[in-house]
């Protein structure tokens, strides 16, 4: 949940500066000039006010004041004491009325109070009445040049309030349905695959094992919801062991291949909330590993970690904490995975994220490279307001604040958003009446989404004979010959990777290793514009004379051999292949199903099986190791009663001839 705020965001700066002016609280302030007529018996409480705050006499000079200002509403004098005092006292509502209405009567009475009653107005948000104020003092020659940094910084947080006010984002959140219930749901974030939702529940539940006379408490639940067919997330269940059991714990952050879960955990020692971060495995048969924390040199015992946020591809780990050596109270932190698995040593984000006050809430994109987080340092609308920042080669960009009226007065955190940049998630406790926090999706700004990537997932179909020691996955970015290799779960065969996707293009991915068949996935840019996540199963079968290995994607139009771009991108592929293995020999084979008629679907075969064959050919492969033949419908993989069958056996194969 969210610590309290502070009302004014600069009110500590102000009232230290009221302090220093006058030497001191003991000491009543230097009057300003003002040329009025003041009623007597107005006038007579000024020197009687004076004398008692000089003698630290507070509550009497509160009362001459007053009286002073109940005489004489004008009385330029009494109104800038009485409202400096208030001020003191923290009443800054009295503070602003008294001194709007001096300036009324006297505007010219001192400079600075143009400039402190400008702060009051941007903390209140009235920023009409806040900018053309802190301008007059700015522009007033005998103002005090001392206050020159902190009014400028005013005046700039002002036109950012006042240009995010006058651009107001179209902002329709709705409840995540069926996982938003009477209980409280927050602490959420979504695995990068868009499949499984984690959040903690908090509810009234009774602990059964305490015997038939025990009573209902607050239970807070770390729990999964998973997606459904209709598009939906089921309302969502409690995690088994080991999570649910002696940790407070929420939090949460996954990796792409939903392998690495980071939380966090928080115990009470002597009195003091430490929270750490910790992360569980999942092995081959789906079960979660006892959590452990990420090193003692990340969690602290005397310090708070929280808030981890783990890249998709689990290169980076982002969190927050309050440790020494932070510019701020709350600061933002990140860690890079070493060679050996483990985690570098914190790295403080720079300057143009953290600031002296408090970030927190990171949350980084798939895209690895987008930034979204909470602060009340920099400029915003609120106490917390939502930002977001992209990294550069260095460092990063300066933070822009997603908007009005995502942002606005309240506290706004705990914002993650999906692979596609275009929903965004957060909790809230406001938006509906009785409901408590709940769960809500909106429509992400466009200015505000990340980078385009896309999810690769898929399996190894590992053939009898073959193992998965040394095998690679790699894909390949066809415009920029790009490669990236993915790294394989050694237990399931399993793999994903989130691809950045900054162009329309088309990628290429293949199993290599040695002694290993060609095995590829043509992935074209309309499929990745359909949907951002993408399956790509490979074979991983041993090199065999006499096998027959799938070229997948090579691919036709009705009745006819011309070859399309996939496939040639494939053919070009497995050339690649062939110069490798110089020893291979191959025949290229071509299949169809059974419609048409028989003697037509075998000279189609051949044709298309030579047109794979002469493409090769072209693309400097020695003719002599390779050779092309066609069987039409006669070698059938499935039947040919439906499509699906039908789609088996239209196929383009190689046999090896040797090796």
């Amino acid at each position: 949940m969210p610590e309290p705020k502070l009302r004014f965001r600069i009110f500590g700066i102000l009232v230290l500066s009221l302090v220093f002016a006058s030497a001191g609280l003991a000491q009543a302030p230097e009057l300003g000039e003002c040329e009025q007529n003041v009623e007597e018996l107005a006038s007579s409480q000024l020197p009687k006010a004076i004398r008692a705050w000089n003698q630290k006499n507070y509550r009497e000079t509160e009362r001459y004041l007053e009286k002073a200002v109940r005489f004489d509403p004008t009385y330029a004098d009494a109104l800038y004491l009485l409202g400096e005092l208030k001020l003191r006292q923290r009443d800054v509502r009295k503070a602003q009325f008294l001194w709007s209405k001096l300036l009324e009567v006297c505007p010219s009475y001192k400079p600075e109070i143009a400039y402190f009653l400008g702060v009051m107005y941007l903390e209140d948000n009235k920023l009409d009445k806040a900018i053309p104020l802190i301008e007059q003092f700015l522009a007033n020659q005998e103002r005090d040049f001392g206050y020159d940094k902190e009014a400028k910084a005013a005046l700039e947080e002002a036109k950012k309030k006042q240009a995010l006010l006058q651009n107001e984002l179209v902002f329709d959140p709705k409840p995540v349905q069926r996982v938003s219930t009477t209980a409280d749901e927050y602490l959420a974030t979504i695995s990068p695959d868009q499949r499984t939702l984690y959040f903690t529940r908090r509810s009234r539940k009774i602990d059964r094992k305490s015997g038939p006379a025990a009573s209902a408490r607050m239970v807070e639940e770390f729990c999964a919801s998973n997606l459904q067919r209709d598009g939906t997330f089921e309302e969502g269940a409690p995690l088994p062991s080991p999570f649910n059991t002696n940790y407070n714990e929420g939090g949460p952050s996954i990796t792409a291949d939903n392998t690495e879960l980071y939380f966090t955990v928080c115990e009470d020692l002597d009195g003091y909330k430490n929270c750490d971060i910790y992360y569980t495995e999942k092995d081959m048969l789906g079960y979660w590993s006892t959590p452990r924390s990420v090193g003692d040199h990340i969690n602290r015992k005397d310090t708070w970690e929280s808030q981890a946020s783990v890249t998709a591809n689990g290169d980076w780990l982002y969190f927050t904490s309050d440790r020494e050596g932070g510019i701020g109270g709350l600061d933002l932190y990140r860690c890079k995975r070493k060679a050996d698995g483990s985690w570098s040593a914190p790295e403080l984000l720079d300057a143009r994220i953290n600031t002296r006050r408090d970030e927190k809430s990171p949350f980084i994109h798939s895209d690895s490279e987008t930034l979204y987080f909470t602060s009340n340092g920099h400029p915003g609308l609120g106490g917390f307001d939502i930002f977001y920042a992209r990294a550069t080669d260095s460092s990063w960009q300066a933070p822009s604040n997603i908007g009005y009226p995502i942002n606005g007065e309240k506290d706004d955190l705990g914002l993650f958003v999906s692979l596609d940049g275009k929903t965004g998630y957060f909790s809230s406790n406001t938006l509906r009446a009785n409901t408590g926090w709940d769960l809500y999706s909106f429509e992400m700004p466009e200015e505000a989404r990340p980078e385009e990537v896309f999810l690769l997932q898929g399996t190894l179909d590992i053939a009898d004979g073959e193992d998965m020691q040394d095998a690679s996955v790699k894909i390949k970015n066809l415009k920029t010959k790009e490669v990236t290799e993915i790294k394989v779960d050694a237990q399931t065969g399993s793999y994903a990777r989130v691809i950045e996707k900054k162009e329309a293009t088309d990628y290429i991915v293949k199993v290599e290793k040695k002694g290993a068949a060609f095995s590829s996935r043509y992935i074209s840019d309309s499929e990745l514009s359909a949907k951002p996540t993408v399956e790509a199963n490979l074979e991983l079968a041993p090199m065999e004379v006499g096998r027959e290995y799938t070229l997948n994607d090579i691919q036709f139009e009705s009745n006819s051999s011309r070859l399309n771009a996939a496939s040639k991108s494939i053919i070009e592929e497995f050339v690649l292949f062939m110069k490798e293995n110089s020893a291979l020999r191959a025949d290229i084979q071509g299949h169809t199903d059974n419609v048409g008629d028989q003697q037509s679907n075998l000279q189609l075969s051949k044709d298309r099986a030579k047109a794979v064959y002469q493409y090769a050919i072209d693309l400097g492969l020695n003719a002599s190791r390779l050779s092309w033949h066609g069987y039409g419908e006669s070698r059938p993989l499935a039947d040919n009663e439906d499509e699906a069958g039908r789609a088996k056996n239209r196929r383009t194969v190689f046999v090896i001839t040797a090796r």
